[in-house]
């Protein structure tokens, strides 16, 4: 593994050791000053979150937890566009005797040049999943814009194809296929 490679998988596996940490402190560590993150589809309706709104989200996430972990299933480097595509399974143990939760999600994670801090993170989920945490977990600024008598297939249409309609088993699918594109793409240079 070259140097920059391995300065890039640092950081990212600084992350997802943030993630599975419950520290807000040690999550913003390999966070540039400018870092910016969604949470995708859009028909969750989850802002954007600067590095500020997305530390207090994390803070209010971490609280529902005993325990978390960001388990990758498949890491995809572009050193090219600085971006590493991760299809990831997110196993934990909720507070107060709720349960395990288990969701998956692709991140879409762009680097700095250096490779040395995480500038965005583009965290597409299982919208179910999303709004069940919404619903019943999740602090009072989750985030997600979907009420308990709303589902996902009564989101308004998004114009010709729809994207709001897609079900969020075919945004994780959809996800991973990216992640394999890119890495045929990279075997073949």
């Amino acid at each position: 593994m070259d140097a920059s490679r391995n300065k890039r998988m640092q950081t990212i596996d600084a992350l997802l050791d943030g993630y599975g940490s419950l520290s807000v402190a040690k999550l913003l560590e390999p966070l540039a000053p400018d870092f910016r993150h969604q949470t995708l589809p859009k028909s969750l309706g989850t802002p954007v979150r600067d590095r500020d709104a997305f530390e207090k989200h994390a803070a209010g996430i971490f609280g529902i937890f005993d325990e978390f972990k960001m388990m990758p299933r498949t890491i995809v480097d572009d050193p090219v566009t600085g971006v590493v595509a991760i299809d990831a399974q997110m196993l934990g143990t909720l507070k107060n005797g709720k349960g395990k939760w288990n969701n998956e999600c692709i991140m879409m994670v762009k680097l700095t040049e250096d490779g040395l801090r995480v500038l965005e993170v583009r965290e597409f989920v299982d919208s179910a999943r999303a709004i069940e945490m919404a619903q019943t977990h999740a602090p009072d600024d989750f985030g997600c814009k979907v009420s308990a008598a709303s589902n996902v297939s009564n989101m308004q249409d998004e114009g010709l194809f729809d994207w709001g309609s897609i079900d969020s088993d075919l945004w994780i699918h959809l996800g991973a296929v990216v992640v394999i594109l890119v890495g045929l793409r990279r075997m073949m240079l």
